[in-house]
């Protein structure tokens, strides 16, 4: 039972990881710093959501949805390359969630997590990955301005976070709204 658990968390994770890049890329195509470079990445507020709620099966669904997408998007590169960069876009967030865990106290089941928290958090979570992923395509001649596509990165990862975060706190007040009436 916790077997076909896991598997349905990182096939939704996936699904719902793919769906949202490839969402992104059409709304924010003309944002593009350089190919699947934005200056607003909503995918990284569901991969924010997604490690610090289903950690590992999280972790192993973008992991899997941005290798798919790296094989579409990037037809010329290597599988390596491919699969290092699915890696990365996988485990960075997750390890962020373990720093943040130490750093800031956190119960694994995220009961003290307070919106200053989670703002410091969401920066760790834009900052890493960004980080690991752009040092893996310049390791890989993918990229000469390793500099400016980490800051892009980085800067929309965390707008996009921000702006997930937003909408989900909308939902919830619309929905707790709507169960009151």
């Amino acid at each position: 039972m916790a077997y076909s658990k896991n598997l349905t968390i990182i096939a939704g994770t996936a699904l719902a990881y793919f769906l949202t890049f490839e969402l992104n890329a059409y709304l924010f195509s003309s944002l593009a710093y350089a190919p699947d470079v934005y200056w607003v990445c909503l995918p990284s507020g569901l991969q924010l959501a997604f490690i610090l709620i289903f950690v590992e099966s999280g972790a192993i669904g973008i992991a899997i949805a941005t290798t798919i997408l790296g094989l579409l998007h990037q037809p010329d590169a290597d599988l390596i390359t491919i699969l290092g960069a699915g890696f990365f876009s996988g485990f960075a967030p997750w390890l962020a969630r373990l720093i943040c865990i130490a750093r800031f106290n956190l119960d694994d089941d995220l009961k003290n997590l307070t919106p200053a928290t989670l703002l410091a958090i969401s920066m760790l979570f834009s900052l890493l990955p960004a980080v690991l992923q752009q040092l893996w395509y310049s390791c890989c001649g993918l990229t000469n301005d390793f500099l400016g596509t980490t800051t892009v990165m980085v800067s929309g990862a965390l707008i996009g976070t921000i702006a997930m975060l937003y909408f989900a706190k909308l939902v919830l007040h619309v929905h707790s709204y709507s169960t009151r009436s």
